[in-house]
């Protein structure tokens, strides 16, 4: 099965009309597979006759409507569905066709930032080591940051904690335990606390830093605070804003997420890094073999990938706005 080529901004003139072209063929790559009609062949009818941001306004309010099994939950702790067969192969085989289950590695041998995207308790392990695997195979970069936030331990997390070597009870601990590990990191070197991290509202305000320096580069964990911090915590987007905000000389970075979240956090990091911050942006999914715990191994089920199917048309929808927005 192709795949569909994902947006990505090279920071050069054309950037606007090829992105969203090719968030016009995802789209459409969406809507002609089988995963629609497989959940309501009356919604795929009316959906197949549509394109651009008609077809990417049906879309979402199809995925909200269908594939929405958090509700406003954490990710592990999202109700258990069941699917039909044909429902299962098509989430399946959508997900790989636009670009949930892996990606080729980067396009270029060297970027000024390498940003992971934190996540739950595995992914402060998996994606640091993917960020020493692809050094040791020679990628340049003067920056390597892990964003996220202090968000609490949700379900098994603090027992899955405890078994991939975790000292801490949320993100930024993985965080930090993730980049201690992959690089051999002793005490940071800097630490730049605003706030302490507490339960409910109050901690949605706090932010941190931390950082090393490694082999002649630099090695960050940071903490994000919430645009809406009477709200929620601090989305990915939040973390994208607060660090680049912050960054220095920094014009071109590396996007390092879980495979199930490319589309829509790729599609957050051109918004953010790309249209508003004026940098080249690429993202690309871990390794299998960075993501490769053994028996504490992350498997995405039908229900995550089509509640990643969902998020990905959101943020393919926003950043598509955006792009006509700013012309």
């Amino acid at each position: 099965m192709t795949s569909v080529e994902l947006p990505r901004w090279d920071a050069l003139p054309g950037d606007a009309e090829r992105c969203i072209d090719d968030i016009d063929r995802w789209a459409m790559a969406l809507r002609d597979s089988d995963v629609v009609s497989a959940f309501s062949e009356s919604a795929a009818g009316s959906i197949r006759r549509l394109a651009g941001v008609e077809l990417l306004d049906s879309l979402e309010n199809f995925a909200s409507s269908r594939w929405d099994f958090r509700g406003g939950r954490e990710r592990n702790l999202a109700a258990p569905s069941t699917f039909s067969e044909r429902q299962a192969a098509a989430i399946d085989s959508a997900a790989t066709m636009l670009g949930l289950a892996g990606t080729p590695g980067p396009r270029r041998t060297a970027y000024d930032a390498v940003i992971m995207t934190g996540g739950m308790v595995r992914a402060g392990i998996v994606k640091p080591r993917y960020l020493r695997e692809l050094t040791d195979h020679g990628l340049e970069w003067r920056e390597g940051v892990f964003l996220g936030g202090f968000r609490p331990f949700a379900g098994d997390e603090s027992e899955l904690g405890r078994a991939l070597g975790v000292a801490g009870g949320n993100e930024f601990d993985a965080m930090t335990t993730g980049m201690e590990l992959a690089f051999g990191l002793g005490q940071p070197e800097s630490v730049d606390p605003h706030g302490v991290p507490s339960s409910g509202l109050a901690g949605n305000s706090v932010w941190r830093e931390d950082s090393w320096g490694w082999n002649g580069r630099t090695l960050r964990v940071v903490a994000a605070p919430s645009s809406r911090p009477e709200l929620r915590r601090a989305n990915t987007v939040d973390t994208f804003r607060f660090w680049a905000a912050r960054a220095h000389g920094i014009r071109s970075v590396l996007v390092v997420t879980t495979p199930v979240y490319v589309p829509y956090q790729g599609a957050g990091a051109i918004e953010v890094f790309g249209l508003e911050f004026g940098m080249s942006v690429e993202t690309v999914a871990v390794s299998a073999t960075a993501s490769d715990l053994g028996r504490h191994t992350q498997l995405f089920l039908p229900q995550h990938r089509a509640q990643e199917l969902r998020s990905a048309v959101h943020g393919m929808r926003s950043l598509r706005s955006r792009l006509v927005a700013t012309g």
